[in-house]
């Protein structure tokens, strides 16, 4: 068993968060860029108290009220060609971020079944392992008592440790890959796609 609870969803996986944050991004350029060819209207405010007093410090009689209020409208008529194309490579730029997000999806979906198929193989080797130590252990055991009655070889015995030793040695390879394994799908919410490196930001 898995030590937590695994998110397998493919819409909760890292890179698939950052793909569609990407195209959170370039639909929030392309309005920009759109919005460029729209009339603009600023409106500002200003309330200031003035006194002009005769002589020393202005009493409260000689201050005067100063309020302004401006309205400003600004519409790009003439801009070369520069709004539209402004426009057109925003566009392209979201037409790549809602590619690029499914194929994020498309990836999380088989990489996901890939770890997961992993593990299982990984589990599978762990266990044949302590199958063929145990062998190994009975043979090896069995060569140290023909070779104490006489019947085998220095030779024999040697070849039945080094095959114990290898069997062994077998079994902690298999037990560290199938850890990594089963670390790597309890992480794969938060993990890149396998063969890729940390996701980085465009």
């Amino acid at each position: 068993p898995l030590p937590v609870e695994v998110d397998t969803t493919r819409e909760g996986r890292a890179p698939v968060r950052e793909a569609r944050e990407g195209v959170r991004a370039s639909e929030g350029l392309f309005g920009s860029a759109r919005g460029q060819a729209w009339p603009s209207i600023s409106l500002s405010s200003q309330y200031v108290k003035v006194a002009f007093p005769a002589s020393g410090l202005p009493s409260s009689g000689d201050f005067l009220t100063d309020w302004t209020v401006g309205v400003r409208l600004e519409w790009s008529l003439f801009t070369g060609g520069r709004v539209s194309g402004d426009k057109l490579v925003a566009e392209a730029n979201l037409l790549e971020a809602r590619l690029r997000l499914e194929q994020a999806l498309e990836q999380a979906e088989r990489d996901t079944r890939s770890a997961f198929t992993a593990l299982d193989a990984a589990r599978a080797a762990w266990r044949a392992s302590a199958g063929t130590v145990e062998q190994a252990e009975r043979a090896y055991g069995i060569a140290e008592v023909r070779f104490r009655e006489g019947i085998s070889t220095q030779t024999e015995l040697a070849d039945a440790r080094l095959l114990l030793q290898q069997a062994q040695i077998n079994q902690a390879q298999a037990a560290r890959d199938f850890q990594v394994a089963r670390l790597r799908t309890a992480l794969i919410h938060d993990l890149p796609f396998e063969g890729e490196g940390p996701p980085s930001t465009p």
